[in-house]
């Protein structure tokens, strides 16, 4: 008699995740990442999509040797050396032009990306940027105990670009430390320095104050509104009623970062300023348009007169949108399964 039938697994197949020179599989550990947090949660949970089709995605050092069957890059790189490369453009082209540079990008596959001006629905896909859209029970009005915050880093662009957002920043928070200190916070890594300047003298001036903070490490920070930094986001825009919510840059049509967003899974509402649109693709009553204000003095008077029932109709707003097929797009899931199915689709098709 014949033994009992033993199942037959299929042979693991292999794909490469390159992300700047991260090595040792580091972009799918929790916790990792450049702003702190679950900064590369999206590609932990590619991982696992892929790893539901038969497909073990690791980084390059991790693949030497296996015969892999693709590679996907997070922003176009100089060096597509497979023949199935794909990319997801991360990075609007003011700060990484070669996200944009034709020439390079008519090596790959495949593309995905926001920018609207690449987008063509064959090579390059329309993309955005992904966010964990959860909702969950957040702090109200009389629950936060910061009027208004600011996150970011303290850092400008490489090149510089009449588009760059940085200095617009700077100029909110030095009107609040001058004419409403007890009504602001501000939160990132950085402001110990005076604010940086675009270009390479800016990065070198940088190095410089740098290194005169460790050589006086009692010295007053330059921004005296600064609170530190924050490993987790959500730590304080939910106790937060408003951020200052400014993009690096306005950049390409479709552009829009996971700072906005930050904002609504919070319930704070955001004072955003970043789109080339004429509006974000968010309902426009679950923020506000920093662009309607003329000063920094106007911005406060109008957020100084939202009171407890205004801030209760924004979050209404936010939950709607959050749970709303419109915002799919702009989720994990969605941004995991089309990937997945896209770039499987072609590798099947090569």
């Amino acid at each position: 008699m014949n033994g009992p039938a033993t199942a037959t697994l299929a042979p693991m197949r292999y794909a490469t995740l390159v992300v700047n020179r991260l090595r040792a599989n580091a972009p799918f550990q929790p916790g990792a990442g450049p702003n702190g947090g679950d900064f590369f949660l999206p590609w932990r949970q590619l991982r696992e999509r892929f790893a539901v089709e038969g497909i073990e995605l690791n980084t390059r050092d991790v693949n030497a040797g296996r015969d892999v069957e693709f590679e996907l890059h997070l922003n176009a790189q100089r060096r597509v050396d497979h023949p199935l490369s794909f990319a997801y453009l991360y990075e609007d082209p003011i700060v990484r032009p070669i996200n944009a540079d034709l020439v390079q990008l008519a090596r790959y596959r495949k593309l995905f990306t926001s920018n609207e001006d690449l987008i063509d629905g064959e090579h390059v896909i329309a993309l955005a940027y992904p966010n964990d859209l959860t909702l969950r029970e957040v702090p109200d009005f009389r629950q936060r105990d910061l009027f208004c915050v600011l996150i970011a880093s303290n850092k400008a662009l490489l090149r510089p670009h009449p588009r760059n957002l940085h200095h617009r920043r700077i100029e909110a928070i030095r009107f609040f430390e001058e004419h409403a200190p007890d009504r602001f916070a501000l939160f990132g890594p950085g402001w110990d320095i005076p604010a940086v300047a675009p270009g390479h003298l800016g990065r070198i001036v940088k190095r410089l104050h740098e290194w005169r903070r460790r050589l006086v490490p009692g010295a007053p920070a330059a921004f005296p509104s600064w609170r530190g930094t924050v490993d987790r986001k959500h730590e304080v825009l939910d106790r937060a009623r408003f951020s200052i919510c400014y993009e690096n840059s306005r950049g390409s049509p479709g552009y829009m970062s996971e700072k906005i967003f930050d904002c609504l899974t919070s319930g704070c509402v955001p004072v955003y300023i970043g789109t080339s649109h004429s509006r974000p693709p968010i309902p426009e009553d679950c923020f506000i348009d920093g662009d309607q204000f003329g000063t920094p003095h106007e911005m406060l008077a109008y957020i100084e007169r939202i009171d407890a029932g205004h801030f209760a109709m924004y979050q209404q707003s936010i939950r709607e949108f959050l749970a709303s097929a419109e915002a799919q797009r702009f989720t994990n899931a969605h941004w995991c399964d089309t990937l997945v199915t896209r770039i499987l689709a072609d590798v099947q098709q090569a």
